[in-house]
């Protein structure tokens, strides 16, 4: 799987952009209490031709005895504070049939385990590995999205995970070129058989404010044990051509 980051080009100039994302997050994600998490993801992304990569490294806060996603337990009510995991992902233009045609992406995702250990509701302490397929299909000043993917996971000691298929709607609109409006919904398998899915709905708006310059908001609301009650974020990035 890594042969395929070192066979893409990542010296080739193309587009950069950087990103600051700020997310908070609370649920009780079928415990007794509630759980909070602050997490502050510095986002990297390069396109270069029909290639993309993005590293995303996040800090987290959290509060509670259990995180969103179904995999991050404390046995105990506390809060943790530190660096999350390192996510490197690559992906490969497979069709591009033109601005108004269907656009497709192969891809590959490692979650890679460099959170401390013992914040255990930060990180499950091993690597997940992910391949996905990416759709846009544009529809006038709109455009709807569609991923499919399945995540293979290294399971810590005592803990036998399943590998869970992923996927995700989404619709967006533009208006006047500078701005948009949109939801997705995204849903992904319980990793274990007694456990809950992922299932959750999120709205987003974002404006582009001068050259390179874009800023998002958005609101989640989550549908079962795994997903948060409720979430919210901004994300305000910054490109380099």
């Amino acid at each position: 799987m890594f042969a395929l980051l070192a066979l893409a080009p990542l010296g080739a100039s193309g587009q950069t952009t950087v990103s600051l994302n700020l997310d908070y997050a609370e649920g009780k994600y079928g415990e007794r209490e509630r759980s909070t998490a602050w997490t502050l993801p510095l986002i990297f992304k390069h396109q270069a031709g029909p290639w993309v990569w993005k590293l995303h490294l996040p800090y987290v806060r959290a509060t509670g005895t259990a995180s969103a996603g179904g995999d991050r337990f404390s046995p105990v009510r506390q809060t943790q504070e530190g660096f999350g995991d390192l996510t490197a992902t690559v992906l490969h233009e497979i069709i591009d049939q033109g601005d108004e045609g269907l656009q497709a992406d192969l891809g590959f995702k490692a979650k890679l385990a460099t959170a401390a250990r013992r914040n255990d509701l930060i990180t499950t302490g091993r690597n997940d590995y992910s391949l996905l397929v990416d759709l846009l299909q544009p529809l006038g000043d709109a455009r709807a999205t569609v991923t499919l993917g399945r995540t293979y996971k290294e399971d810590p000691e005592g803990v036998d995970y399943r590998n869970p298929w992923f996927g995700s709607l989404g619709i967006g609109h533009r208006f006047g070129g500078n701005s948009e409006i949109g939801a997705y919904y995204d849903y992904r398998q319980a990793l274990t058989g007694g456990g809950s899915p992922v299932s959750e709905a999120t709205l987003y708006a974002e404006w582009r404010f001068g050259p390179g310059y874009k800023g998002q908001v958005y609101l989640v609301k989550g549908f079962a044990d795994a997903s948060p009650d409720f979430g919210a974020g901004l994300t305000l990035s910054v490109r380099f051509d």
